[in-house]
């Protein structure tokens, strides 16, 4: 038997450094909760996710009204929000901002979407439409219920800031 010690402790530092990553990303998903929670007014709590549950993710962040997985595939640090039971000025407040803070700044020869997210008046009828990126990727989808007045929002795979200034214009604060 020919065994190598150095491929030994080379494996052990592999192993190692990637149950350390592992640790780290977990952590980041953790405080990336916290920082969901304070872009909320304090209001929410973490909760450990399960394979099949939703999304594959480290944890999620519950509150009234707001799920935000904190995507596996991420270091902690994109999520899958979903907004539930919106009122349309909540959305109005979220479209708003988000093609503000995501304003295209090519050339005027880009194929950008100008209103990547759906108006109000495009969602009076029930139903679900697309919410997109500004070069045409689906980012998410907006549904207004059939006998609802408020409308769910559910994104996909967002940057954690990002989620956490959504929430914020959400709840009216600037």
């Amino acid at each position: 038997m020919n065994k190598n010690p150095t491929s030994d402790a080379m494996a052990t530092t592999f192993r190692a450094a990637r149950d350390g990553a592992r640790a780290a990303a977990k952590a980041a998903a953790h405080v990336a909760c916290l920082y969901l929670i304070e872009a909320n007014g304090g209001r929410g709590t973490i909760h450990e996710t399960w394979r099949g549950e939703g999304p594959d993710s480290w944890c999620k962040m519950a509150a009234p009204g707001i799920d935000a997985h904190i995507l596996t595939e991420s270091l902690g640090d994109r999520a899958r929000v979903v907004f539930r039971c919106l009122t349309d000025a909540e959305y109005e407040r979220i479209r708003a901002g988000a093609e503000d803070r995501n304003a295209c700044h090519h050339d005027e020869e880009c194929d950008c979407d100008d209103a990547p997210w759906p108006a109000l008046a495009e969602l009076v009828v029930p139903g679900t439409s697309e919410v997109g990126f500004r070069d045409g990727e689906v980012r998410g989808q907006v549904t207004r219920g059939a006998s609802s007045s408020t409308l769910d929002l559910t994104l996909d795979d967002e940057p954690v800031g990002e989620v956490a200034a959504l929430i914020r214009l959400a709840r009216g604060d600037r």
